[in-house]
């Protein structure tokens, strides 16, 4: 008897389950070199190939995990608004809480940059570039309110402002995890600088346009310089 299909709401759904359980192996059993199909399929109860079903290899899956990982990120960062607060105060929460999440679970936090060698999947995959852009739309969101309301400097354009915080945030995390803070200031005391002098940069004329200028524009590949010119 031939097997019944899965509907693609049920292959969703099964595909979620796989990457549930490379999640937790991921989280539990030793980070990415304990990933394998063996291990989600053990911790699935099932034949090792049935993940092959939803993801083509171990590369797939990476990059699946990478944006459940921004996802994280994404939550962690909308719970942390209180709706009832000003842009200010809003944009500090989501400043801590981005720099706290990465602390509390600097495993997964360090997934979420992740690149595999000699791949471009991560580049290509449309999941992860929406889990990239809607984790960082949290930062741009509250910033781009804040100005329409009066209450944030609009001299700089929210997009700009919010890559700047996640650098500033993603540098804090990164020195704190990787114990570079050693110079005689902590993190503590860092954190409500950096928080403070974000905010003040955005009184800054720093406006950027969404495309870049035509002379950053990298060259054509069949270009040729013209003789005379």
């Amino acid at each position: 008897m031939a097997r019944i299909g899965y509907s693609k709401e049920q292959q969703a759904a099964k595909r979620q389950d796989v990457l549930d359980a490379a999640m937790h192996v991921f989280e539990t059993g030793g980070g990415l070199e304990a990933v394998s199909f063996r291990s989600v399929a053990a911790h699935l109860g099932c034949s090792y190939s049935a993940p092959y079903r939803y993801f083509s290899g171990k590369d797939e899956l990476i990059v699946a995990m990478r944006a459940r990982a921004y996802r994280w990120m994404e939550t962690v960062l909308r719970e942390s608004i209180n709706p009832a607060d000003d842009a200010p105060t809003q944009l500090t929460a989501v400043a801590q809480a981005y720099i706290q999440a990465g602390l509390a679970r600097p495993t997964l936090y360090a997934l979420m940059y992740f690149e595999l060698e000699g791949s471009d999947l991560g580049e290509r995959s449309v999941e992860l570039k929406a889990a990239k852009r809607d984790a960082l739309g949290v930062c741009a969101g509250v910033i781009a309110a804040g100005q329409a309301r009066g209450q944030l400097p609009n001299q700089t354009d929210a997009l700009t402002a919010a890559h700047v915080f996640w650098i500033g945030a993603h540098g804090l995390v990164s020195l704190q995890v990787g114990g570079q803070l050693v110079m005689g200031r902590t993190l503590q005391q860092l954190t409500p600088i950096l928080i403070h002098w974000l905010g003040a940069g955005l009184a800054q004329s720093d406006r950027l346009d969404d495309d870049p200028p035509q002379s950053m524009s990298p060259p054509r590949a069949d270009s040729k310089t013209e003789k005379g010119a």
